[in-house]
């Protein structure tokens, strides 16, 4: 009887990170979002895919679903000060990417409370890539040779 819950066990993992590798975005209902972690395990977090939350109580459920895809979660990367943003696809078009860049940073700086002097630098990156600088800012650091 052990082995078996054994491998059910197994296979309910196995079950969670083909599901979470099947679709790219996750939405739940707020009311369910307490119990989220337990439910889903660290796969799902650590691929980065956080479930957006939905108020499906709501009258305008389409609404609150188009927000909801609106939206973007920020998630940390390592022990740093770092945080990614998606910010579109491969698919995109070079205007749609730089539009979206530009919304994602000005949203981030609201959020900031010096803005956007407290952006260090902002990079493009994809999974497979290295990341690419497209703004570094001019921190006024003395060094002595």
């Amino acid at each position: 009887k052990q082995w078996y819950q054994r491998r059910v066990a197994i296979t309910a993992g196995e079950l969670k990170r083909v599901l979470c590798d099947t679709y790219d975005v996750f939405m739940v209902d707020e009311r369910i979002v307490p119990i989220l972690p337990r439910w889903l395990g660290s796969y799902f977090y650590r691929k980065g895919k956080v479930p957006l939350h939905v108020k499906l109580n709501k009258k305008d459920v389409s609404g609150e679903i188009n927000r909801a895809l609106k939206s973007f979660m920020i998630t940390s990367i390592g022990k740093g000060s770092c945080v990614c943003l998606p910010c579109g696809r491969v698919s995109f078009e070079n205007e749609q990417l730089i539009e979206n860049i530009q919304s994602a940073v000005k949203q981030l700086c609201a959020k900031l409370k010096p803005g956007m002097k407290n952006i260090q630098a902002v990079y493009i990156k994809t999974d497979d890539s290295v990341a690419l600088p497209i703004y570094n800012s001019a921190v006024a650091t003395k060094f002595k040779i």
